[in-house]
């Protein structure tokens, strides 16, 4: 693992460069698929793509060996260095760290764990240092604590500045910048047609691409350097937010254990640099940004979009976003709704060309058709009883875990005997190797089907117990679902609908649902409470309703899933 910075800088190269080495010196062969790298992702936490790929690989035997450059290279907590370590050496892989050799003595023990807690602590001194240096070098107006030059300025180094960074106008870029301020600040035009006019200009962005993005003008229209004040310290890190879905081409496990969070104009610094724009012309444009969006709002027509961050493109796997009905489109009559659109059907986010060409939704249809499906769920749960009865129903064997334990006390006798007999010289590498492999995948193999049957008996239990109490839980709350207004509505979806795929001829809804946790508390509450504790997000039960988009029927097989027939 190593962070970004070393990453760009290419340390983690040297690094495999010196394993290499190290296995080439022992002999030893090192295939590609044993090579483990997190490159980019924080050490801080162990939930990093490589790292749980070696767990995994290490757990099923396929590999005997492991180099490591040093102990913080596996975790910068000690706890966590301890925890891998040692649970490496419970399924017999041999550590190798270049800069000292694990020892088997207590004392040995011990100079490990004290490096492991010296490089905690030397991360937490580097961290503070270099926050405190950065926050003092910005003080005394230095410009080298800034990640970069805004678009419109050129970075000068030291060594170019003669001993001292700057901001250089970049001519070209700084024309741009003036006229994107000019169009809002004084001919009040909004982000939509500033893009435009960009795109038509031919004016290209920082990348060179000659196509502009809204989000890309709005974050130029809100940098302080142009006014001639320069703000360091705008963000923070803190803890990560919750995420409704992963996003399109991105890892379900975050690169980084935090999120990004905007500081207080108090709390930031000024550093001066030459500016383009007037202050004047600067704050007109703040002034300008704020009527845009609330003259957004208004336009909108109070369009509220229930299912916001729950769709999803069965296509191409970008999000739906709420769109209203244009002036244009709506030739002048009154459009109280608007549309749900894929992101990949707007051809400006991806140079004038569209990636998707899945159909619009009108919102109020489909939020209206989501919530009258939760609401029939919820009033008659006999889609739900029927799937818990099923999985009840599937017929267990309850001698297989009793037997399933003699089988892996065995296979692990028979890993102990073949290391004792390597040991004692009765068997050579030749024979020890493969046989080794043999039993240890016997043992995992064993393992993991005697994980299953305790996961498929806890779910049965849990199943039981919410058959027991899904009537009365959706007694109560059916009967005060009519009440709900549009913020408990949305909360109430959010905690029910895991995603909602649209597809070409049929919306799908995907349900989350843990009724034991919401029956146990609403049988303790009174009827006025109930919808309070829908805001868990435990997940027991998947279940998916099928809404055909032309109206006819979207059949399935499968008995979890019901089809509504609605026009969209």
């Amino acid at each position: 693992m190593s962070s970004d910075a070393q990453a760009q800088d290419q340390t983690i190269e040297s690094q495999v460069a010196d394993l290499r080495r190290r296995v080439s010196d022992d002999a030893a062969v090192l295939q590609d698929k044993n090579c483990f790298l997190d490159d980019g992702v924080s050490g801080s936490t162990l939930n990093r793509p490589a790292l749980e790929r070696l767990r995994d690989a290490a757990y099923v035997g396929q590999f005997q060996r492991l180099y490591v450059h040093s102990p913080d290279r596996l975790a910068r907590k000690y706890a966590y260095q301890v925890l891998v370590v040692d649970e490496l050496q419970k399924l017999g892989i041999e550590i190798v760290f270049l800069n000292r050799a694990i020892g088997v003595s207590p004392e040995e023990d011990l100079l490990l764990q004290m490096q492991g807690m010296f490089a905690e602590y030397e991360r937490a001194k580097i961290m503070e240092r270099s926050r405190r240096g950065k926050r003092h070098a910005a003080t005394r107006g230095s410009v080298n604590v800034l990640s970069a030059a805004p678009y419109g300025y050129r970075y000068i180094t030291c060594r170019e500045g003669v001993g001292r960074a700057a901001f250089e106008i970049h001519d070209a870029q700084a024309a741009i910048v003036r006229q994107v301020f000019e169009w809002v600040g004084r001919d009040r035009l909004s982000i939509g047609e500033v893009t435009r006019r960009l795109t038509i200009s031919n004016a290209t962005t920082a990348t060179g691409k000659q196509w502009w993005d809204r989000t890309t003008v709005w974050g130029m229209l809100k940098i302080p350097a142009y006014k001639g004040s320069a703000a360091f310290g705008k963000t923070r890190t803190g803890p990560r937010r919750a995420q409704l879905r992963t996003q399109r081409g991105r890892s379900k496990a975050p690169r980084r254990t935090g999120s990004t969070y905007d500081t207080e104009v108090s709390e930031q610094l000024s550093i001066p640099v030459p500016a383009l724009v007037s202050s004047e012309l600067f704050e007109v444009v703040q002034a300008q940004l704020t009527e845009n969006r609330q003259r957004g709002s208004e336009s909108r027509r109070g369009a509220k979009y229930l299912l916001q961050g729950l769709l999803e493109c069965g296509q191409c796997g970008y999000a739906f976003y709420g769109k209203p009905v244009s002036r244009l489109s709506a030739k002048g009559k009154v459009r109280n709704y608007a549309y749900y659109r894929c992101v990949g059907t707007d051809a400006y986010r991806f140079g004038g060309k569209r990636v998707c060409d899945c159909k619009q939704v009108r919102t109020d249809k489909l939020d209206e058709a989501a919530w009258n499906d939760a609401c029939e769920l919820l009033r008659h749960p006999k889609l739900l009883r029927k799937e818990y009865e099923r999985r009840l129903a599937a017929p267990r064997d309850s001698n297989s875990t009793v037997s399933l334990k003699k089988q892996i006390a065995s296979s692990k006798r028979s890993v102990d005997r073949l290391i004792d007999a390597y040991a004692d010289g009765v068997l050579d590498r030749s024979e020890f190797d493969p046989r080794l492999q043999r039993a240890r995948e016997r043992l995992s193999k064993h393992e993991e089907q005697l994980h299953e049957l305790e996961s498929e008996s806890r779910e049965q239990s849990t199943l039981r117990e919410a058959l027991s109490c899904l009537d009365s839980f959706c007694a109560t709350i059916g009967t005060n679902l009519e009440a709900a207004d549009w913020t408990l509505r949305r909360e109430i979806l959010r905690t029910l609908i895991n995603k909602v795929m649209v597809e070409p001829d049929q919306i799908r809804i995907v349900y989350r649902i843990n009724f034991p946790l919401f029956a146990k508390k609403a049988s303790k509450a009174g009827k006025e409470k109930v919808l309070h504790f829908c805001w868990r997000r435990d997940v027991s039960v998947t279940l998916e309703s099928v809404i055909g988009r032309t109206g006819s029927r979207a059949g399935s097989s499968r008995p979890a899933i019901r089809t509504l027939r609605r026009r969209l």
